[in-house]
């Protein structure tokens, strides 16, 4: 009888960390599939290719879809959907735009990081009151997602020509750190879901293909590290899903 009263207290204090997990998860993944259509968009609209990779294109706009399909299904709270329905009408600006005005491509690319930013923001409150500590460590999986989203969001700034980016750079101390804490999780998620174990480690090999271009590529962003990283990071939240539903299946047999 005393379990059972603690338990219900402890879903008055925390309802969130007692709550619906899907609905942490989307807005998880609301911070790592905004990073990659930034990504995307810098390899894209990036005004020194005379000729893009179209797949560039299709991939920012299959992660503006999946934004506005995740906010859709959480309810639509306006502080997601206002900085969701701005990205669109940016992109479609990009979209628009004849070659011969590429110039304009960082100025609008500029405003897609900053909608970014504010959706970020968004989520980080609607998370609330956990610490990101918090949610890492409840999140595992999708705390590497995003892990990976930053440092390839990182990567292709550092190839853009984007007035003033000093603002969004990672410091070198702070990509090393990353990386760090990035081989560091893929141990611990092998560790913690040995039965994923094959998964995991085909999605540490996309990472450690690009790894040495993340951290040291000069010059020209290549398509590779978009492809491969930005695969990994949708492999993450999908196998976060799955491993959710699985305990839940558990839960349930067990109850």
């Amino acid at each position: 009888m005393r379990t059972k009263l603690l338990l219900c207290l402890l879903c008055l204090l925390s309802p969130w960390a007692w709550g619906d997990e899907r609905r942490a998860q989307q807005l998880s993944e609301l911070g790592s599939r905004s990073q990659l259509l930034c990504a995307s968009a810098l390899l894209y609209f990036n005004p020194s290719e005379r000729q893009s990779d179209p797949r560039g294109l299709t991939a920012v706009y299959q992660h503006l879809q999946t934004l506005d399909t995740t906010v859709l299904q959480l309810g639509q709270p306006i502080e997601l959907v206002q900085p969701v329905r701005v990205m669109q009408r940016v992109f479609a600006q990009l979209d628009s735009l004849p070659i011969r005005q590429r110039e304009r491509y960082p100025q609008l690319v500029q405003q897609l990081l900053l909608q970014q930013r504010s959706l970020l923001k968004a989520v980080n409150e609607l998370q609330a009151p956990l610490s990101q500590a918090e949610l890492d460590a409840r999140l595992p999986l999708n705390a590497q997602g995003n892990a990976l989203a930053s440092l390839l969001l990182d990567y292709q700034l550092r190839h853009y020509p984007l007035p003033d980016k000093a603002g969004w750079l990672l410091s070198s101390a702070a990509l090393q750190a990353l990386d760090t804490s990035i081989q560091k999780r893929f141990e611990a998620l092998l560790t913690k879901y040995p039965e994923h174990a094959a998964e995991l480690r085909k999605i540490r090999s996309s990472y450690q293909f690009v790894h040495a271009e993340l951290l040291q590529g000069t010059g020209q962003a290549h398509g590779g590290a978009e492809f491969y990283l930005g695969r990994a990071v949708i492999d993450l939240d999908e196998l976060a899903v799955t491993v959710e539903a699985e305990g839940g299946a558990a839960a349930g047999s067990g109850g």
